[in-house]
């Protein structure tokens, strides 16, 4: 028992004398044991920084997302109200779907399904929007023809080809190609 006693005490002051050891080695060289040794507080903070990057990249993802479906929606609006003007008669000076002429059914078609007021003529059309390429057109996008002050007719791109506007040749709000009558250039003004 005797014996027993003198070794657990030497193997408590070993102990002791390691732990001691290793709390001298600790504050004796502080910088480099906390260089040696990462904290789990920094591990978390990366952890939460990278989780927030990636929620933030998602949302980032789903609003750009939300945005475009929006945009094509008020695009396709306005071809559905255009659509819903076919064979109204063509009427010089005409704004209402008792007749229309070229701008007066632009003007018509976008304050009804964007609530958008376009200016009275077709000239003044023209000047709104950024300018954009016959073969990159989208749905809703303004035809023109002529050019500067000259501008003398407009149309809506409906897509695949095709526009809608109120034809004086036609006497009616029709759908036309390209092969048509080709427009000049093209304005977007959905945004």
């Amino acid at each position: 028992m005797v014996m027993f006693k003198a070794h657990t005490k030497a193997a408590g002051m070993i102990v002791a004398a390691a732990l001691l050891a290793a709390l001298c080695t600790a504050f004796s060289h502080p910088a480099a044991y906390a260089s040696e040794v990462e904290s789990p507080f920094t591990k978390t903070q990366d952890f939460a920084r990278e989780i927030k990057e990636y929620v933030g990249d998602v949302a980032d993802e789903a609003a750009a997302q939300a945005e475009a479906e929006a945009l094509e929606g008020r695009r396709q609006s306005v071809v559905a109200e255009a659509d819903a003007q076919l064979g109204v008669p063509y009427s010089y000076g005409g704004t209402t779907p008792s007749g229309f002429d070229c701008s007066g059914f632009t003007r018509w078609v976008f304050f009804h399904a964007l609530g958008r007021e376009l200016p009275r003529t077709a000239a003044e059309q023209s000047a709104l929007g950024v300018g954009v390429s016959l073969d990159e057109l989208v749905p809703g996008d303004l035809l023109f023809w002529g050019s500067g002050s000259g501008v003398y007719h407009v149309g809506i791109y409906a897509g695949d080809g095709e526009y809608i506007h109120a034809s004086t040749g036609g006497g009616r709000v029709m759908r036309a190609t390209f092969d048509y009558f080709a427009p000049d250039f093209a304005k977007r003004v959905i945004e």
